[in-house]
Formats: C-alpha cells, structure tokens, sequence
C-alpha cells in the first residue's frame, strides 16, 4: 500500500476535506492509503474527519491569511521552519511515499517533501489568492510540484505562470457521491415543512458558509431583482451554510442587504445554518444559485451536488465553474459582477417549471457522467502514478512500496 500524506491547513471542513472524505476508501482499493493533516486550531475538520474513520493528524500549522496585519504573516514565517520539522517527521513516521498539498499558498509541505525526497502532488483548489501572492507562491509551486493537479482548467488558467507548469497538470472535479446526492421527490414536502415552504412556492438555494468569497451580499441582490419580477408567486431564498466569528461582520452586512431589498428573515430568505444534511436540503430547492465573488472558487463542491440532485444552476462565470456549468443547457453562467444579470436569469427559471424539470434533468445526466467518487479517484492516481515516475528511483519510499510505473 502507497501511503499519501494529504495536508490541508484549514481547520474548518470545506472542499479539500471533502475530497480526503470522498476518496479515501476508493483510493484504498486502489492502492493508495491516505494521511491527512490538519491545523490542531479551532475548527469542525479533524472531528469531521476522524469521525468517519479517516487516518487524521493534527499538529501546528499556521497559514497564509488574508489581512494586512504583519504580524499574522511574521508568525507563519517564524513558525515555518518548526512546521517544516514536523511534516518531515511525520513522513518518516508514517512510511509516506506522497504529498498532496491542498491549496497554493502554504508550501510547507512541499519544502518538507523535497528534503525527505518524496514526490509532490500540488493541487490548485480556487482562484482566491491576489495575483501578485499567487505569483510568488506559484514560484514554490514551479520548483516543488511533480504533478500539478486543479479543480478544471480554468483554475489553474487563472494562476500566474500557468505555461510553465501545464505541461504536468491534471485536471479533475471534486468528487460526489452519486448515491447520495440524487433527485428525491419523496422527501421535497419534508424538506419544505421544515423551511415552512409550500409546495407552490419556489425556492432558489445556495449551501456555502456565509463569507465574502461566496457572494452572499451578491446573491441577496440578485435574488430581490428576480422576486420583483415575479409577484404572480412567492420566492424563498433558502442559504444553507454556517456562520463564524471571524466572519461576523460580513453576517451583519448579509442581513443589512435583506433589510435594505426589503426581505424579512424567516419569510423571504431562511438562514438554515450549518447542515450535515446536505443531500437533504438540496431535494427540496427549485433553483441553485452561487454568485461567487471575482477571484473565488475553483468548481465548487455544492455545484456539482446540486446538479447530482437534478437542480438548474445559476452561477457567475468564475474559477472553472463553466466547465461544470453547461451555460443554457443544465443552467446558466453570468459575467461576474453582473447583479442585474444574475437576477434574470433566476427569474427566468422561476418562471418556467418547464424550464427547470429540463435544464435540472441535464444536469442529473451531466454529473452522473461526469463528477463520481471513481472519476475523481482514477485522476488522483493517475497523479500519484505520474508524480512516482517524475521521482523515479530518487524515491527510495516511491521504490519500496509504490505501483508499479
């Protein structure tokens, strides 16, 4: 068995945990065991994780934050050669053969990969970093990467200095459960009890926690363009997703937006908060909107199980998300920033069941052909696979225990 260390240096459960969650028992039939590693800071990811059965370590790893405060980024660079330490520990006490890093700007594990001669696998997650720290950190991405992988082209497109790593990128779609995330009539008037929705009332949804990179504010916008254009029936914006502290202005701006739109909360938009039951929450939405802010997302997770459970999807045109999204066939892509447009086109679902039974249908077909458990699997191992042979016998681990290449 080949064993990945898969570090993430977030705390809080999101994309790249999901990813280690999804793949770890595939990988495993396929040869590959995986480790992961997350910061031991306040956050739901190593209970989330550990909790399912995952493999999961927690040490002291701080990250790059997005402040102007020095001293946030003086003590990641103070900490650095100690963290450094500890991953080059960890892979020799772990027997790791590869590193996964997910996300761009902390290339802790990739120093400690180099020095301990294990092979790099660099996975570019979103389009979120200013230009200029993404062109300093995929400097680090250039020199320690042996496969770069991406959440679809247009993510690692939108990085500085994407030419001179293209030649190893692999891209690929965050993996969904197909069993999970399905169309369930069954269970939509339950859902909408729940939200106190009725079965006539149309429901746009979103499941992303409440924070800038999401467009909430945006969304919000956007939602009350479409309602003024559609009195003849109520519609509910339902956003599911948590709340944190460090974001706690940015909930108060979200709310200030639906009282200046004239949106009462628990009527016009519900707040359900922090759900385990995702695949749940979806069956009884009509339309899924994300109106990600510019420099954001990579393709999103909740897309793509959106499109699972056959809803049409409204999002902006940002990261990869229009190769998710097949723009007036399984939803639509709008200019990013555009509110007006972004309104329209809920609107214009709102108003066409029609519309929405045939562009949610195609986009059930599209993830079921596309964004399974396996597909995500078999481009990860084709990573490692090539990562392995990039090595080649430089990589006593990759010789010991890897596939054979």
């Amino acid at each position: 068995m080949t064993r990945v260390l898969f570090v993430i240096h977030f705390p809080v459960f999101g994309g790249p945990h999901n990813q280690a969650l999804r793949l770890a028992k595939p990988l495993a039939k396929r040869g590959f065991d995986t480790v992961v590693v997350v910061p031991d800071q306040d956050g739901n990811a190593a209970e989330r994780l550990g909790a399912a059965g995952l493999n999961v370590r927690s040490i002291g790893l701080h990250r790059l934050r997005a402040t102007r405060d020095l001293r946030a980024h003086l003590g990641l660079a103070a900490h650095a050669p100690a963290e450094i330490r500890r991953l080059r520990a960890l892979i020799r006490a772990e027997h790791i053969s590869i590193v996964q890093i997910g996300g761009l700007v902390n290339p802790h594990a990739a120093i400690a990969a180099r020095l301990e001669r294990v092979p790099v696998v660099w996975q570019l997650l979103d389009t979120r970093a200013p230009r200029a720290v993404a062109a300093a950190a995929m400097v680090f991405v250039r020199m320690f990467a042996d496969v770069v992988m991406s959440t679809g082209l247009g993510t690692a497109k939108a990085h500085p200095g994407y030419s001179a790593i293209a030649d190893r990128l692999i891209p690929f779609f965050p993996p969904v459960d197909l069993e999970e995330f399905a169309p369930n009539p069954e269970l939509r008037i339950d859902v909408r009890d729940s939200w106190g929705v009725s079965a006539d009332d149309v429901v746009v949804g979103c499941v992303a926690n409440i924070n800038p990179q999401k467009g909430i504010v945006e969304l919000v916008r956007a939602f009350n363009e479409a309602r003024s254009r559609t009195r003849e029936r109520r519609l509910v914006l339902v956003l599911v997703g948590a709340e944190y502290p460090q974001h706690a202005t940015y909930s108060a701006l979200v709310r200030r937006q639906m009282t200046e739109e004239g949106l009462t909360e628990g009527h016009d938009v519900i707040l359900a908060g922090e759900r385990a039951d995702i695949e749940r929450q979806l069956v009884g939405m009509d339309v899924f909107a994300l109106a990600a802010a510019p420099r954001s997302e990579g393709v999103t997770t909740s897309v793509l199980e959106a499109m699972a459970a056959g809803l049409p999807i409204v999002v902006n045109d940002v990261g990869a998300l229009c190769e998710a999204v097949t723009d007036g066939l399984t939803g639509f892509v709008v200019p990013v920033g555009d509110t007006t447009g972004f309104g329209l086109a809920l609107a214009r679902l709102v108003a066409d069941p029609d519309l929405r039974s045939t562009m949610g249908e195609a986009a059930h077909r599209l993830a079921r052909a596309s964004f399974g458990i396996d597909a995500c699997a078999d481009a990860h191992v084709r990573a490692y696979v090539r990562a392995i042979a990039a090595r080649g016998i430089r990589n006593p681990r990759a010789s010991r225990s890897g596939p054979s290449v």
